[in-house]
């Protein structure tokens, strides 16, 4: 996510990265949920373009390769009072600030920049970093099973939320604004299986109080080695309560996670292959202050810090390589600022594992111009615009759709000019136009669960 920078111009670039991390709380819980062993190799990760690469200098958050760091609400400028930081940093229900509305700009969508996106199922590795989680001081809020289930429960009980990014895809022309609606058109992938694909409890030494960039961008290659790093991974570095992971608590460019790549170059040299990780902290830590709602409950803000920076690393794993505005604002950065509940805001969507506080996200198909969402039909539609034809002259009008569940669609028209008529299974409109004049058609796209109603005119002449 990005971040307006106080200050600079920097402030119409709305572009936050709040990377993201999981944690696990309870010994039994790991021994469980560990589902990858060390491993001696990793495979190569698969890399933004070279001519493609971050090399754009954002001086949000202070530091290059953050690439705009959500800010904290509340600077913790009296960090240092408390070593534990959570008395010292909580913000309470009653007084906590609540972000302004953004005001996402209309001609400004989300365009295409050559890189790839997570165009195979989603698959994230948490890494609890350090051997603090092994103790009630680690995680006294439960962060680590909170996160897990969140990722276990994305794509299940129907939710729609995940169906809003897999409109965005690759492979298009530089600069596209939308994608071709068919099987074979690399969009980001609904969740077929559970997201969460490993856990790494890394209790070989304790997580630094204060790791540096490097070190979490080392800490990501190594996840990377111990999974073997297959297609579709993205990892996240989950550090325990208590410490202060690339100064996230900096009281003047304090922020509540980011998301990178362990090659980025504005980095110092990390030994392993690319991958897109999450560096993020115990952001319960600090209350209320990672929260867009008035009155967040206890993990709110780290539930919608993570599907803030999940949402960005599928469809920009190599900022800002694939999917970013012109300010390199990204899916979830171009929505960070609406309140919690309002349209396109925050929400609590309930999930097969719980109920989770999800950030809204950016659509471009979103009426005419875009916005932000919450939720999203599951069915991908493209509107074929005016048709026109000829009196007595066959027509073959393929009208495009998509489920992204994968289920079987079915296509049913009126308004059609008289002669044509639509394939019921294939959506395919045929005929021959046997008059003259002008109608407006409407095709209804269903499947089991959900439908969506493309409209268009259609003028045959003579």
């Amino acid at each position: 996510m990005r971040r307006r920078h106080q200050g600079s111009r920097a402030a119409g670039r709305h572009v936050r990265y709040l990377r993201r991390s999981l944690t696990i709380g309870a010994a039994g819980l790991l021994t469980g949920l560990v589902l990858g062993t060390t491993a001696t190799s990793a495979s190569a990760g698969t890399g933004p373009p070279t001519s493609a690469q971050s090399t754009i200098s954002d001086p949000t958050a202070g530091h290059a390769y953050r690439h705009g760091a959500l800010p904290l609400r509340v600077p913790p400028a009296h960090v240092s009072e408390s070593p534990n930081i959570r008395s010292a940093t909580t913000t309470t229900a009653s007084t906590a600030p609540v972000k302004r509305s953004a005001r996402p700009g209309r001609s400004n969508p989300l365009r295409y920049n050559g890189g790839p996106v997570v165009d195979t199922s989603p698959k994230v590795y948490l890494v609890l970093w350090g051997s603090q989680w092994g103790t009630p001081s680690g995680d006294p809020d439960g962060l680590a099973s909170n996160l897990q289930a969140f990722f276990d429960g994305l794509g299940t009980d129907n939710e729609l939320w995940s169906a809003v990014l897999t409109q965005y895809c690759q492979g298009v022309a530089l600069g596209a604004k939308s994608c071709p609606v068919s099987p074979s058109s690399n969009h980001v992938v609904y969740p077929t299986a559970t997201v969460l694909a490993g856990v790494w409890p890394d209790n070989s030494a304790p997580a630094p109080g204060a790791a540096t960039a490097t070190q979490i961008a080392q800490e990501a290659a190594d996840a990377a080695v111990h999974f073997s790093n297959p297609p579709g991974a993205q990892y996240v570095v989950a550090s325990p309560s208590g410490t202060d992971p690339d100064g996230w608590l900096d009281p003047t460019n304090g922020y509540c996670a980011y998301h990178d790549h362990t090659q980025d170059p504005f980095l110092a040299p990390v030994s392993g292959p690319d991958v897109p990780y999450t560096n993020m902290p115990y952001v319960p830590d600090v209350g209320a202050d990672c929260s867009s709602f008035a009155i967040p409950g206890p993990l709110d803000g780290a539930d919608e810090t993570i599907s803030h920076e999940y949402a960005e690393t599928l469809t920009d794993p190599f900022p800002f390589s694939a999917w970013a505005d012109r300010s390199d604002g990204e899916i979830a950065d171009k929505c960070e600022n609406l309140n919690g509940g309002s349209p396109g805001g925050s929400t609590y969507v309930t999930l097969s594992t719980g109920t989770f506080a999800m950030q809204g996200i950016w659509a471009n198909d979103l009426g005419r111009r875009g916005g932000c969402e919450t939720a999203h039909t599951p069915i991908l539609t493209t509107n074929p615009g005016r048709q026109r034809g000829t009196d007595g002259v066959p027509v073959d009008l393929q009208i495009g759709a998509l489920d992204v569940r994968a289920l079987a669609l079915t296509y049913t028209a009126s308004g059609l000019p008289a002669g044509l008529t639509i394939n019921a299974a294939t959506g395919l409109i045929s005929g021959t136009p046997t008059g003259r004049g002008r109608s407006v058609a409407s095709i209804v796209v269903s499947e089991t669960l959900a439908s969506a109603t493309i409209g268009f005119s259609f003028t045959i002449r003579r």
